[in-house]
């Protein structure tokens, strides 16, 4: 963890310790995530991750998201013209991601398509593409302080399941031993726990 210029604690360049669960709207009034929709967000985080079986071996979360129908696309991909014209129509107000979802043009079918700051480092990358897939997973249709700070504290779950799994191997172990149906139910159990308290 490192202290920025002006004093305040960081998780990373991308997202600052102070700010990840709150924000200050347009009239100056801080919004703070009330603890019982984080608890819903982190449900959603794990559901989603379990779904994907995310504690099996070789689990790749970009290819997590594109199995989903979701398009991942680099910035250094894009033509900087480009670029801002999605920066423009994005779900996201964060300059590290971008987030659009359309209609197919001969379908009709909902399309979504996240593109990323690649230039940062791989877990910085994860943390963004996290951060842009909760406005998919969490059907955001606009732009809003509450949707980032949602968005927010989705990545961070999604980006804490993974690495933890990646390093310790928890989930793999209790799916081993219990079955997956108590991975999510034991979780949800704890989250209910805390909120009776």
């Amino acid at each position: 963890m490192e202290k920025t210029k002006n004093g305040t604690e960081q998780i990373s360049d991308v997202l600052p310790r102070d700010t990840a669960f709150r924000a200050t709207m347009q009239d100056g009034t801080d919004y703070v995530l009330p603890p019982w929709r984080m608890n819903e967000i982190v449900l959603l985080a794990i559901e989603t991750l379990s779904t994907q079986e995310y504690y099996k071996d070789g689990f790749d979360y970009k290819k997590m998201i594109c199995g989903m129908g979701i398009k991942l696309k680099k910035f250094s991909s894009f033509a900087p013209g480009n670029l801002e014209k999605f920066t423009e129509i994005s779900l996201s107000r964060w300059n590290e991601g971008v987030c659009i979802v359309f209609p197919d043009q001969e379908t009709g079918e909902r399309r979504s398509m996240i593109a990323y700051n690649d230039k940062r480092t791989s877990s910085e990358c994860m943390q963004i593409i996290f951060h842009e897939f909760a406005h998919i997973m969490m059907k955001h249709t606009q732009q809003s302080i509450s949707g980032e700070v949602e968005a927010s504290c989705f990545a961070v779950a999604m980006w804490i399941f993974v690495t933890l799994e990646q390093q310790f191997h928890f989930c793999k172990t209790a799916v081993n031993t219990i079955g997956k149906q108590f991975l999510v139910q034991g979780i949800k159990d704890a989250i209910q726990r805390k909120e009776a308290t």
